[in-house]
């Protein structure tokens, strides 16, 4: 009996314990060929980077999981022209920080609802409309950086949200663990984390069964849309600065991390602890392709050979299905 729990509970997880491997690997690998991978310090590092991967994934992982080929490839340019915007706004005051909130809230909603009205109830393919909607906003952001320098910095609270650290912990990652419990429960518990894996996993059936299947991937982009704002503050507190192309940088990450995270492209399944793994093991392999010497090219080669290799398995997935 207990095998067969044991059993079970490692096939419910298969997914999460691949990826925990996969993580061991990297980091056991990194410590063998170049020394240092297992310090507290490299740990530390890897982890506060991977977290700004893993919330943007949370993107990704709202608009997959009603399923409807969703994608949103605006975040990146999303969260740029919101930092390049907010920083003027906040100019280092605490002040008008509230003031900043409400305007990325404001843009990203609105960001959200165009890329989920045209997705959802014009029936336009998602990748299409949210490669449109970034390359509208990366026009926004040239015409307003043109011929002038980015002005503002974060207020002092953002940044310490951001960049700071309690202890030897950087903040950044305990705000991850709070969005990860929050995230869990309203997936897991809630009406509408229901409502979307089941739309994702069956259409047709969540529709018969009275749910609003356009009112539910609307909603879905425009969380996406309003996060990746939110995203755009991080990002700003982080770096101290505002600047053209800032947040593009994660959009293939994001993507990445959701798939090898164990979020099915198909929708009506994920988890957004696998996302955070999928994060972990992205930032993991940066790292060692950076040790070895192969640079920016080689974190995106790593990036596009992962995400081709987990495309073929869940083409062959949803093939045996």
């Amino acid at each position: 009996m207990l095998r067969s729990h044991t059993f079970n509970f490692f096939q419910q997880y298969k997914k999460l314990w691949v990826v925990i491997v996969l993580i061991a690997v990297l980091f056991i690998g990194g410590e063998i060929a170049v020394g240092n991978f297992l310090s507290l310090a490299q740990v530390l590092l890897t982890i506060r980077m991977a977290s700004m991967i893993a919330l943007f994934a949370l993107c990704q992982m709202t608009v997959m999981s009603p399923g409807g080929d969703g994608l949103d490839l605006s975040i990146g340019f999303n969260a740029t022209l919101t930092a390049v915007i907010t920083a003027s706004i906040m100019d280092g005051s605490n002040g008008n920080l509230f003031a900043a909130i409400l305007v990325a809230i404001g843009f990203g909603a609105a960001v959200g609802f165009v890329n989920g009205f045209l997705s959802a109830y014009m029936k336009l393919p998602p990748l299409i409309v949210t490669l449109a909607m970034g390359t509208i906003l990366q026009g926004i952001i040239n015409v307003y950086t043109a011929g002038a320098n980015i002005t503002g910095r974060p207020s002092p609270a953002l940044a310490v949200l951001a960049a700071g650290t309690t202890g030897i912990f950087p903040n950044i990652v305990f705000m991850l663990i709070i969005v990860l419990v929050i995230v869990m429960i309203v997936m897991n518990k809630t009406s509408i984390g229901r409502k979307m894996f089941g739309v994702g996993a069956n259409e047709r059936a969540a529709y018969l069964s009275g749910i609003d299947v356009r009112a539910t991937r609307l909603k879905a982009f425009l969380f996406s849309g309003i996060w990746a704002s939110c995203m755009g503050l991080m990002l700003l507190g982080n770096m101290g600065i505002a600047f053209k192309d800032m947040g593009s940088n994660f959009i293939m990450p994001s993507i990445a991390a959701a798939v090898v995270g164990g979020v099915s492209m198909g929708g009506g399944e994920g988890n957004y602890l696998g996302v955070v793994l999928g994060s972990i093991f992205l930032q993991a392999l940066t790292n060692l392709l950076v040790a070895f010497g192969w640079g920016d090219a080689g974190k995106w080669l790593g990036f596009g050979i992962v995400l081709f290799t987990m495309l073929i398995f869940y083409a062959r997935e949803k093939r045996n299905k």
